[in-house]
């Protein structure tokens, strides 16, 4: 096979518990569209398929000059349907016109978040000398404590409005340990990116739903992602009173508040909310987020619907669609959070059927449900400082 003049795009999905019958049924189904050399491969998988013997068999099959990205998954999305225990794979061909480099880091906590992704900034960066680079696309462990600081450090590197976007791995919703791709390589407590550029149209949404409850306030006292006082106040007190429960009855509950009322952050010139989900609550009533937190931030409590967690999916295409300035996507990255499909539930197939009407029938799209988003936000004038996510659906159109 040869280089792609255009890109073309191959999917496929196997439920086979088999791991070797499985990467044939997936690679199967994905090659039935290409005609050329394969340049790139996306593999998002749940962790039933999270071991060398898939990961290996699928770059074997891939060939020398194609690149593996990918991480574990709740669940996989693509235009089949919504898929559980399964392994999905999205096969690229891009044209000589496309330039693209990928890279991985290790050992993010040993390293610590900011210099780790200083890191897989300058090996993306090494790629790229003398090229013209447009777009970063991240997939990273879904356990990193300090995700804000680990997209910090890579823009550090690459520039503060260079648009990074991607997802954080996730699990069988047991919050336990999840894993990324590379290659042949599978590993926890990492990271990997792609970086594309050259002859390259891109657009990007990301949208929540979930809407401010109550007054402004002010967290006063945290440190990176652990809030321990806001208004002065212990900071669970903030749920305490909304709810009308005491810590105990709080940290049973604690999935639901996390999807029902996370705490939204504002930012300074931006109109969305920054949501943060509560991973856990300390004795002392201090809240461990899901991403940082910073002192002197105003935030608010904030509540969510299946109405408003839908209206935000058709929001997040448009705004994609409308970055892409008249372009055709050629295919679309989905980056979901796995509070979306909670709340969801059932409707989770009514997010899908929105998904395939915005991009259209024709349109590959290929995705994850996540513990983490990374995109920009919304700024008029350059892209935006890309900031780590929790409850979004993150949409990334690519076209030529």
């Amino acid at each position: 096979m040869f280089k792609s003049e255009t890109i073309q795009v191959g999917i496929g999905v196997s439920q086979q518990k088999d791991a070797g019958n499985a990467v044939k049924e997936a690679m199967q189904q994905a090659r039935q569209n290409l005609t050329e050399e394969i340049s790139a491969a996306f593999v998002f998988s749940s962790t039933d398929f999270a071991h060398p013997t898939a990961i290996k068999a699928i770059s074997n099959l891939l060939g020398n000059q194609a690149v593996l990205l990918g991480a574990s998954a709740a669940a996989v999305l693509c235009p089949r349907g919504i898929f559980k225990n399964a392994l999905g794979i999205m096969l690229l061909s891009l044209p000589q016109t496309i330039h693209q480099y990928s890279a991985s880091v290790k050992e993010i906590h040993k390293k610590n978040a900011g210099p780790a992704g200083d890191s897989l900034g300058t090996k993306l960066l090494s790629g790229f000398t003398g090229s013209h680079r447009d777009l970063g696309i991240i997939l990273s462990d879904g356990m990193i404590e300090e995700g804000s600081v680990f997209i910090q450090g890579i823009q550090e590197k690459l520039g503060l409005s260079f648009p990074l976007i991607g997802g954080s791995a996730s699990d069988n919703l047991s919050f336990n340990k999840t894993y990324t791709y590379f290659n042949q390589e599978i590993t926890n407590d990492s990271a990997c990116g792609i970086m594309l550029g050259g002859k390259l149209n891109f657009g990007w949404g990301t949208k929540h739903g979930w809407k401010p409850l109550g007054k402004p306030r002010i967290i006063t006292s945290a440190h990176a992602n652990v809030v321990y006082e806001i208004d002065n106040e212990p900071a669970i007190k903030i749920y305490q009173d909304y709810l009308a429960a005491d810590i105990n009855k709080l940290k049973k509950e604690l999935r639901r508040i996390s999807i029902f009322y996370p705490i939204g952050i504002q930012l300074a010139g931006e109109k969305e909310y920054l949501l943060r989900n509560v991973h856990s609550i300390a004795e002392q009533g201090a809240l461990i987020f899901q991403g940082n937190v910073p002192t002197g931030s105003s935030i608010r409590l904030m509540i969510g619907t299946k109405e408003t967690c839908l209206e935000a999916t058709d929001q997040a295409l448009e705004e994609a669609k409308a970055r892409m300035a008249g372009k055709k996507i050629k295919f679309a990255l989905i980056f979901d959070s796995v509070s979306r499909y909670l709340l969801l539930g059932r409707n989770a197939k009514d997010e899908l059927a929105i998904i395939k009407r915005s991009l259209g029938e024709d349109t590959p799209f290929f995705g994850f449900y996540t513990f983490g988003e990374q995109a920009p936000l919304g700024a008029s004038g350059y892209f935006g400082r890309t900031h780590f996510h929790n409850q979004t659906i993150t949409v990334l159109g690519i076209g030529e």
